[in-house]
């Protein structure tokens, strides 16, 4: 089973993915901040990784930039409000994301991705 590590500072954004990832196979992990996602990361083998970019500590880029090093292979998402053009722009481009999402997003657009990247969806009944 994909295991799937959520990473929003807001817990009402937190909840929303936890009702929406039930429909998939898939096993969800959720973490408030940079440090909590760090000990789910150390004990759990992720295999992708979906944050917001403002987080209270740091931004989701450098956050997921540190973690690059180490889960090289580990698909990377920003899933965020944050729109400037020119940070789009930098995220995609510094080779540490494979996407850069805004919010709000669509429950088609949320199945799209966790598709994507676990392509392990339940089917309908």
């Amino acid at each position: 089973m994909k295991k799937v590590l959520f990473l929003d500072d807001e817990a009402p954004i937190l909840k929303t993915y936890q009702r929406l990832i039930r429909q998939f196979e898939v096993q969800a992990f959720y973490a408030q901040n940079t440090a909590d996602a760090k000990v789910i990361l150390s004990t759990h083998h992720i295999d992708l990784i979906i944050s917001d970019y403002r987080l209270e500590q740091e931004t989701g880029l450098e956050f997921l930039t540190e973690m690059r090093k180490q889960y090289t292979h580990t698909p990377m998402i920003i899933l965020s409000g944050y729109a400037e053009e020119s940070f789009v722009k930098d995220a995609i481009n510094s080779n540490t994301i494979q996407e850069y999402l805004l919010k709000p997003i669509s429950l088609n657009e949320f199945q799209s991705l966790i598709k994507k990247y676990t392509e392990c969806i339940k089917e309908s009944a």
